[in-house]
């Protein structure tokens, strides 16, 4: 079935109530102008360094060299076994009863393809690729090689044929323009499947769309202008990506009430929410017809009426409801107490509706679909109460040993409040209040969680409070202490009341001290071990935490022991922890030849606005008696060579990269560190410009950095870092926020 959406738009825009908003989007040129103009749009021949997807295909390549296996999702040699029979895949069950068909496709990287042959094999679907935008910055509009071939041969062999095209569009108007390019392209030809917009990452490489800083409703706007477009030609219209894209990247569930959806999932089986009719699952499949591998999709003859009953739930003043298959969107109704004077609030595509500021006090919600013209309703779901005040601002406060005192702010319509509370485990009721207090009680109180409810006086719950943990007798964090010099320093904890510091002497007596603050100085005569703990005073008890780690004291050397070992980080510069040092002096060269103090810090690292081209060292002191000692003076550095540009995967296998990247003039070697996602350590130092990484078989996550620099007996010479390589793994699946982490540098 196909929809009439023109017709239902108009419907739709005349009851969108008040508090919904549009995005609009300027429409550059109209469908006329391009058909008026059609020949001024120039087909240019796929570039393949320009060309996303042949990155893939040459990926392929390599992993096959290298003998690596298909993911999940790798579709067994024998074709009749696993499409025709099914045992492979196993299917959502809202598609239980329908017809499934299954379809490939193709694009120039398939080469010559034997139609007769497919078809032969029990294909009767495809989808070809008609181009492809470049991904470089120029974004040039380029015809697949093997189109024309394609759907030629296709056709001939009496196959049903749709359409694809590799989208690198930033802007709506260049989703347009593709859409219009595609039109073009296609004059003279009809089709039987839908135009598809092929929306996804450049693997391997860096994309256009990839870094145009898109927002996730701007790439669904790419989206609908280019079905939009197409639509206005006469074909049908469709999305594919793949299930990240379709979840977090655009919103798959919103295209899907519009425009056939196309997920690309590489998997056994799928679960996704959104409206879908057709899934490639795998792009290993062997058709009889294709040289090599070749994707591969199953169809799904989807009925698009609407189906069961909506049933709602209210929770924190939003309305919320199950997803109804094949629904085009939802109807929002009010009613007055009693249920009469039933009135429609507003539309929506989503399952969620926020009823703050409506004056209806009961609601229901129905589900549509559009289809020749009319909007069909299915069975609208049973009148929920709108009570939906909510506890917020709720405070929590000791009031003894194994007691927490809650309180809030009053909620309106609340006649009282329940309480719930959960071990780990699912939440229970604990009691209730018709004041806005409420004290939790119990042993091991740190274990437990509580979230409150308001009721009105029909006994009708509102929405649920925040998540609160509350606190139990003793101090849940361990402080870490260090030792800085004679400076003991650890970590402060905001809620508590003090420290105790204990001395440990070599013949195992003990001493306590009580500090208000994070740190205190030692006497250097003793010899021992000291550890800290916070703690909470409760009914006139210390509650104290676990002891931190121990800090072992043998004296200390004046001045402090050891030699300073000066490097440069991204933007900074970092060096060796020394001991006995209570603090660091950094110091530049002026071109005089003179040494001047710049900054004196407590950490292993130093940065400033522009260190390039100045010379650093670095002094570690401490200081007994009111007279500083400092150790003699670190290597020298500059930051002053280019930054190493340009590094890039050449080849993965299981257990190896190799990588790769321009050489800098003047350079003597290169300094390659890795981030398996605990923060970048020097791996190797290399003479040329590539480099192989071992060691990442079962690896999550792996980065790499590159710098250059120049030895010299008096100043090393750094250069600034590469890009960031991911091998495995990108920017939102590393296991740090930081890009680039020094703190093995700063470890003894």
């Amino acid at each position: 079935m196909s929809f009439i959406k023109a017709a239902a738009a108009a419907g739709l825009a005349c009851i969108i109530g008040a508090g919904m908003s549009l995005t609009a989007m300027a429409q550059a040129v109209t469908a006329d102008d391009v058909m008026a103009d059609s020949q001024e749009i120039e087909l240019v021949s796929a570039d393949p360094k320009q060309d996303g997807e042949y990155l893939k295909f040459k990926h392929e390549q390599i992993a096959e060299a290298f003998g690596s296996k298909s993911p999940a999702g790798k579709i067994k040699r024998d074709y009749t076994t696993v499409c025709e029979f099914g045992s492979y895949l196993y299917h959502d069950t809202r598609f239980n009863g329908m017809e499934r068909t299954f379809c490939i496709d193709v694009s120039q990287w398939q080469s010559n393809i034997d139609w007769n042959a497919v078809k032969r094999d029990g294909i009767n679907k495809t989808i070809i690729r008609l181009g492809v935008r470049g991904y470089g910055s120029a974004g040039t509009l380029m015809m697949d090689d093997k189109f024309y071939q394609n759907i030629n041969g296709a056709k001939a062999a009496g196959l049903e044929v749709g359409v694809y095209f590799y989208t690198q569009a930033i802007n709506v108007w260049e989703a347009q323009q593709e859409a219009d390019y595609c039109a073009n392209a296609l004059s003279g030809y009809s089709l039987e499947l839908p135009v598809y917009f092929d929306i996804e990452s450049v693997d391997f490489a860096y994309g256009r769309l990839d870094h145009a800083g898109l927002n996730k409703d701007q790439k669904t706007e790419l989206c609908k202008a280019f079905c939009d477009r197409i639509e206005s030609y006469g074909y049908q219209s469709g999305v594919y990506a793949n299930l990240n894209w379709l979840t977090w990247l655009i919103n798959g569930p919103e295209l899907g009430q519009n425009y056939k959806t196309w997920v690309a999932a590489y998997q056994s089986s799928l679960n996704y929410p959104g409206i879908y009719d057709m899934w490639q699952y795998s792009s290993s499949a062997q058709i009889d017809g294709i040289y090599g591998n070749v994707d591969i999709s199953v169809c799904y003859d989807v009925d698009y009426a609407p189906a069961d009953t909506v049933n709602v739930d209210i929770d924190n003043g939003v309305i919320s409801w199950n997803p109804v298959s094949g629904a085009d969107g939802y109807t929002v109704y009010g009613a007055d107490a009693d249920g009469s004077n039933s009135f429609v609030i507003s539309d929506t595509k989503g399952t969620q509706f926020d009823i703050s500021g409506q004056s209806a006090a009961k609601f229901c919600v129905a589900a549509y679909n559009y289809y020749s013209g009319a909007r069909y309703y299915g069975n609208s779901s049973a009148y929920v109460d709108g009570f939906r005040g909510t506890v917020s601002d709720v405070e929590v406060e000791r009031s003894g040993i194994d007691e927490v005192d809650l309180s809030w702010g009053k909620v309106d319509e609340a006649v009282g409040y329940k309480v719930y509370t959960s071990r780990g485990g699912d939440y229970e009721y604990d009691g209730k209040t018709t004041s806005e207090r409420y004290t939790v009680e119990g042993e091991n109180l740190e274990n437990v969680t509580v979230k409150i409810r308001p009721y009105n006086e029909n006994g009708v719950e509102g929405g649920w409070s925040e998540e609160i943990a509350l606190p139990g007798n003793y101090p849940v964090e361990t402080p870490h202490m260090e030792r800085m010099g004679t400076k003991l320093m650890w970590t402060a904890l905001d809620d508590a009341d003090g420290y105790i510091v204990t001395f440990t002497d070599a013949e195992g007596g003990s001493e306590e001290f009580f500090a208000d603050t994070n740190s205190m100085f030692i006497d250097d005569s003793k010899t021992g071990s000291y550890t800290v703990q916070s703690y909470y005073k409760l009914d006139g008890q210390f509650m104290r935490s676990p002891a931190s780690n121990a800090c072992g004291f043998k004296g200390i050397s004046y001045p402090p022991a050891g030699e300073v070992k000066l490097d440069s980080g991204d933007g900074e510069l970092v060096w060796n922890r020394i001991d006995d040092a209570l603090g660091y002096v950094v110091y530049e060269l002026t071109a005089e030849g003179n040494d001047v103090e710049v900054a004196r810090v407590n950490e292993c690292r130093y940065s400033s606005d522009d260190l390039t081209g100045t010379v650093y060292f670095v002094k570690a002191y401490n200081a007994k008696n009111d007279e500083e000692f400092f150790t003699e003076a670190s290597n020298r550095i500059v930051i002053s060579l280019p930054e190493v540009t340009e590094a890039k995967l050449d080849a993965l296998t299981d257990d190896h990269a190799v990588i790769s990247w321009n050489s800098i003039e003047g350079c003597s070697e290169y300094m390659v560190y890795l981030d398996m996602g605990t923060g970048y350590k020097l791996y190797s130092t290399v003479k040329g410009s590539m480099a192989v990484i071992g060691g990442l078989k079962d690896a999550e996550f792996a980065s790499v950095r590159v710098k250059g620099y120049v030895g010299d007996e008096e100043v090393l010479s750094f250069g600034a870092f590469s890009n960031q390589l991911y091998i495995i793994g990108d920017e939102e699946t590393r296991p740090q926020q930081e890009v680039f982490s020094f703190d093995d540098l700063i470890k003894k």
